[in-house]
């Protein structure tokens, strides 16, 4: 059997080409391979854990916000109710006076009447409405008509809002004259519901 003169050769060549590099080529592609491995687990397992950990993080400091929110309103709450107790035992500008329900309605009357006044607005009608209870409030209400420009209408609206005591406005319409006149914005007919409140019940009305 005749040898090849190349057989010694392809052994050493292939362990020449699988053998690692030594030296400082051998410690740099240590350290690159150590890079690779650390960069590996890192984004397999470091990167997932960090990012589930703040995502923790951001949501027990929302719990402790909202505890610490809870906790304060709680506290809070006895000061709050006497508070409450308090005005409502002495609603200085908020409520009509009178101990009566007839008597705050011809209070109420009287001032919306004298509001229509002072934006030169004739009321054409003003009827107290049957008081209602609304907690430990009576509601007392009167249903005005008018005849007047829209401009005057608006400005009686808004003295309403702004008054003392505190007035609501229910129950508003409208209604513009079959054919325009000349010279100038015609007249509306308005008509609405005034509603402001006293403290009481029925039974003490009644007393």
């Amino acid at each position: 059997m005749t040898c090849s003169p190349f057989a010694p050769i392809w052994p050493n060549r292939m362990a020449e080409a699988f053998a690692l590099p030594t030296g400082r080529n051998g410690r740099i592609l240590a350290g690159a391979l150590a890079a690779l491995s650390v960069g590996i687990v890192w984004l397999a397992v470091v990167s997932p854990v960090m990012d589930w950990y703040r995502a923790r993080s951001d949501q027990l400091a929302t719990l402790r916000a909202r505890a610490a929110h809870e906790e304060a309103l709680i506290a809070a709450l006895p000061l709050l109710r006497r508070e409450a107790e308090t005005a409502a035992k002495t609603p200085a500008h908020s409520v009509l006076a009178g101990k009566t329900d007839a008597i705050a309605g011809a209070a109420l009357q009287e001032q919306v009447q004298s509001m229509a006044g002072a934006v030169n607005a004739q009321l054409t009608s003003a009827e107290t409405l049957p008081a209602e209870q609304v907690g430990a409030y009576r509601r007392i209400g009167v249903r005005v008509e008018l005849n007047a420009q829209l401009p005057v209408v608006v400005q009686l609206l808004k003295s309403i809002e702004e008054a003392e005591p505190t007035m609501l406005v229910d129950d508003l319409r409208l209604t513009s004259p079959p054919a325009p006149i000349v010279g100038g914005p015609p007249p509306l007919d308005a008509a609405f519901t005034v509603y402001a409140f006293r403290v009481g019940t029925a039974k003490e009305d009644s007393q």
